[in-house]
């Protein structure tokens, strides 16, 4: 396992959110019922209630829309955006080399923006936000905008069967990140005060093949079957592998960012939106309030929306709470490969 040092980045905040949730929501009740017993019960002990389910819009569309939703909350034009990152763990729908980043700085008008798009699984977007301050410190990059998308709707991914433990939603979230300057002072929103990243380059094999294969038509549905290839490593690693790398980098995180006697605590910790029964063996046991600071009555009724969880979180707080000067609140992201990623915000 190796961490990156504890970063406290110059004067960077979160000015803006915005997300897309589809209206539609799969009943989780309801869904279970439609597999054999054994999925079934499986599906039902996730915890979710229900789960976002886009009907039309695909990935990049509703990246759209996030990121004006979040453009416009910032008060920031499109034109003086600098960088742009889209960040997805499921296919966009479009040919393998199409460019969703670019595709996005052409919708928003966004002209001299650099765009790109990062695979790195469901803590994609936190990795982003975490590298945010050396993204901006560059001679005249102030702003970035950072967008989480995905859809598993119309595709060979079956949300409810192919991971352990996690039902997966559709939809979009985007934050604008603003480097403060000399000459604009500091940013109003949230203030990132800092932020930890682990990664455990061990785990990778929970979601690589014993030997690459040839791209067949066949090759596409097993493509999708995470529990696969979790299968094969936690059989030959053993099956508390992965509980015991999590809880460790969880833990590191909570010591690096929140050290004993830290005043505020979090008011929120916005974790990954795992099912209940992961989240409470391996995530809530590490972090003060555990539970009661989380925001699983919202995780539950939307799904694991891939690298979207923690933004999505971030903007759902925005529009259901109020925040004082000096508030604090927690993101934490996990995702393939492995890596784990805390950014501990302020409000300003």
């Amino acid at each position: 396992m190796t961490t990156a040092p504890p970063r406290p980045p110059a004067g960077i905040s979160i000015t803006g959110t915005g997300s897309y949730l589809p209206e539609r929501r799969l009943d989780l009740t309801a869904e279970a019922a439609r597999h054999p017993d054994a999925d079934a019960e499986r599906i039902r002990a996730t915890g979710y209630r229900t789960i976002a389910a886009e009907e039309s819009l695909y990935p990049g569309d509703m990246a759209l829309v996030a990121a004006e939703r979040a453009l416009a909350a910032a008060g920031t034009e499109p034109k003086d955006i600098d960088l742009i990152a889209v960040t997805a763990i499921h296919r966009h729908g479009h040919q393998r080399l199409w460019s969703p980043a670019s595709w996005l700085q052409s919708r928003l008008g966004a002209t001299r923006a650099l765009p790109f798009t990062v695979a790195q699984g469901c803590n994609a977007q936190l990795l982003v936000l975490d590298l945010a301050a050396d993204l901006l410190s560059a001679e005249g990059r102030r702003t970035a905008l950072i967008v989480a998308t995905d859809r598993f709707a119309a595709s060979g991914f079956d949300r409810f069967t192919a991971d352990y433990g996690i039902v997966y939603g559709d939809g979009a979230a985007a934050a604008v990140l603003t480097a403060d300057t000399p000459t604009t002072g500091q940013a109003p929103g949230w203030r990132v005060l800092t932020t930890h990243s682990v990664s455990d380059p061990e785990l990778e094999g929970l979601h690589r093949l014993d030997e690459p294969a040839p791209e067949t038509r066949a090759l596409f549905g097993a493509e999708h079957d995470v529990r696969a290839a979790k299968k094969r490593y936690l059989a030959a690693h053993g099956t508390d592998s992965l509980r015991e790398a999590t809880r460790r980098a969880v833990r590191e995180i909570r010591e690096v960012l929140l050290p004993h006697g830290t005043d505020p605590a979090p008011r929120h910790v916005v974790y990954p939106n795992l099912g209940l029964p992961l989240l409470q063996e391996n995530y809530f046991p590490e972090f003060p309030g555990g539970a009661d600071r989380s925001l699983w009555d919202f995780g539950a009724t939307v799904g694991h929306l891939g690298s979207g969880d923690q933004i999505a979180g971030l903007d759902h707080l925005e529009h259901h709470h109020t925040f004082d000067t000096g508030d604090r609140v927690l993101l934490l992201g996990a995702g393939a490969g492995f890596t784990w990623t805390g950014v501990l915000l302020e409000r300003r």
